[in-house]
């Protein structure tokens, strides 16, 4: 016998417990008696002597019977049953990733692999177990246990979709996930569609069955646009994975409307690029090729161009010139200026996507991103000590992060500087000796860069590194933009405005889903290809949306040729536990029976009374 939860029979000490408030319980009774003469002569108890013979009454056996059981059963007690030498339980990893969704043979490569692991599941006998794991970008237990009909339900409701399969992933979990007292074994049903993978030992026996047969395919592996001048330049490569050349034509569309076509000749396993310059505003793009393959998920791209987020600065200033020049040069940004004095009753105060405070600071921190530049002391917000400190000139400065990176401040004469405590929300981006000059940091909801020098008196208003890093501040502050498209499956990682408290979602079907803010979201169930709706949703009113791209098209993905399986090193034999005895739990019995046992105790006192 084994114990699941030996800290439960801790429970047993409730025993002696009962047998002392037995001991307690204890009274002489009251007997009637017509006389005392006969009790005279009794010999009389020494006076404080108390027996100490233990009233085993039935009340107490059943009482401390009572306790004993739950106690025990509080323990989690288990015996070994049978012994079950077939017992076994088994992993099945299928690959869900998009080239299974390929129709070969009459049927797609995903339904025929459903099919075999609906067939492993139905040669299961009882005692069985099986674990369904779902091999996509990444990988996941989908159902567990010796249920068939569950892991069946769990086979009906998975779908192919997403770029790449983790197999490594896969195996992992599936090794964690056998119990080492069955005979284990992973299957795993994929269609072999797979980069080369590296050698790997696998720690029980593995079965890798292949599906799918040497099918061709056409695919647009990479899409992707730039900016040039007041045009837009497009890019499309497109792959023949076939042993004969390919003759087609891909189409450009823009908003449903065909603005670029150009034929296509494509050699035997071979690729091609396709460019185009266009004119006017585009909102979306959509490449495709009339590939008439397999595979219809990737003879489509799509593309959304129109990522710019607008900025709203509002510069809070007495001398706004050289910071207002600064900002608007900036792509996106709009700037509203007010003085510090009537900050207050600004009308852009609350709709600001980013508040710069020049030599002052306000309350409290305002919605949004905030640029604080050459604070004052006084603030309850930072510590600032009142004197002032000048640099020493031709002094190394300390910088780090991605925002300074590449920046040049040789030369560069910051005046004087008052010292300001870095408070533990924020970390030295730039610093002179001890004295930090930039600060960034988050505290709440709020994305905050300290600048403690005044540019204004400095020299770093005439130098190239001034504008490049406004430029650099502001957007490292602001909310990025959507990407313009990202791989099914691939995460799509959202840092939404502070002030945004829902983000909605709706995708090429039209269904939409609504997911709470934070400051970082990220959303890994984008496996269909087509256009996603993001909108910034503020008490239900959208305040910023955008599109974003998702492509089933990829090198790794587009070729459906069966490869050989990788080196895994694996088990003849299942080197796990070979007892294969399954655990019996006794608990539900024991509580049983103290039920059974309280009842008979119930009944003893109701007849005494």
């Amino acid at each position: 016998m084994s114990f699941l939860l030996p800290l439960g029979l801790l429970a047993l000490l409730a025993l002696p417990i009962i047998v002392l408030l037995h001991f307690l319980r204890e009274r002489r009774r009251r007997v009637p008696t017509p006389s005392l003469l006969l009790w005279a002569n009794l010999p009389r108890r020494v006076e404080g002597e108390r027996s100490r013979r233990l009233p085993l009454t039935l009340l107490l056996l059943l009482h401390l019977l009572i306790a004993a059981l739950l106690g025990v059963a509080l323990g989690g007690p288990q015996i070994a049953g049978a012994l079950t030498p077939d017992a076994r339980h088994t992993a099945i990893i299928l690959d869900t990733s998009t080239s299974m969704a390929a129709v070969d043979g009459g049927a797609s490569r995903f339904e025929q692999a459903r099919q075999r692991a609906r067939a492993i599941v139905a040669s299961t006998s009882p005692g069985d177990r099986i674990t369904l794991i779902a091999a996509g970008p990444r990988a996941q237990i989908v159902a567990s246990g010796d249920d068939p009909f569950l892991i069946t339900a769990a086979l009906g409701r998975l779908q192919p979709g997403g770029v790449g399969m983790a197999l490594d992933e896969a195996l992992t979990l599936a090794e964690a996930a056998l119990d080492p007292q069955f005979s284990r074994r992973i299957v795993v049903l994929t269609d072999s569609a797979l980069p080369p993978q590296p050698a790997r030992d696998v720690l029980v026996p593995l079965e890798w069955q292949t599906i799918g047969s040497n099918i061709p395919n056409r695919a647009i592996i990479a899409f992707a646009s730039r900016p040039w001048g007041g045009r837009l330049q497009v890019y499309v490569r497109v792959a023949n994975h076939e042993a004969a050349p390919f003759n087609g034509t891909l189409r450009l569309f823009s908003d449903a409307q065909v603005v670029a076509e150009e034929r296509v000749a494509i050699a035997p396993n071979g690729e091609t690029e396709v460019s185009w310059t266009l004119t006017g505003r585009h909102g979306a793009l959509r490449a495709v090729i009339d590939g008439n393959d397999a595979l219809p998920q990737d003879d489509s791209a799509y593309l959304s161009v129109s990522q710019g987020r607008p900025i709203l600065a509002l510069l809070v200033s007495n001398e706004p010139a050289t910071l207002r020049r600064a900002l608007e040069a900036i792509p996106g940004v709009t700037v509203a200026v007010t003085t510090p004095s009537a900050y207050a009753t600004a009308p852009e105060r609350a709709a600001a996507d980013l508040t710069i405070f020049d030599g002052s600071l306000p309350e409290t921190w305002p919605p949004g991103a905030i640029l604080a530049i050459a604070p004052p002391p006084g603030s309850s917000l930072l510590s600032i000590a009142p004197d002032v400190r000048e640099l020493e000139t031709g002094k190394p400065l300390q910088q780090r992060g991605r925002t300074l990176e590449g920046l040049e401040f040789g030369g560069v004469v910051f005046g004087a500087v008052r010292q300001v405590e870095t408070p533990q929300w924020a970390e030295v981006q730039l610093a002179s000796g001890n004295l930090p000059l930039i600060l960034r940091g988050r505290v709440d909801n709020h994305e905050i860069a300290v600048w403690t020098f005044n540019p204004a008196s400095s020299n770093l208003t005439t130098r190239l590194a001034f504008p490049l890093l406004v430029a650099r501040t502001v957007r490292d502050l602001a909310p990025p933009p959507l990407p313009q498209a990202v791989r099914a499956g691939e995460p799509l990682i959202i840092r939404p405005d502070p002030r945004t408290t829902t983000l909605r979602l709706r995708g090429p079907n039209d269904q939409a889903i609504t997911i709470p803010a934070a400051s970082v979201v990220t959303l890994d169930t984008l496996v269909e290809p087509g256009l996603y709706q993001v909108e910034e949703q503020r008490n239900n009113a959208t305040v910023v949306a955008g599109v974003v791209g998702v492509n089933a098209g990829a090198a790794i993905e587009s070729n459906l040729r069966p490869q050989s399986a990788p080196p895994l090193r694996a088990p003849g034999n299942d080197p796990g536990s070979a007892s294969n005895q399954q655990m019996l739990d006794l608990w539900p019995w024991l509580a049983l029976a103290a039920l059974l046992v309280l009842a008979l105790e119930w009944a003893y006192v109701l007849r005494r009374r």
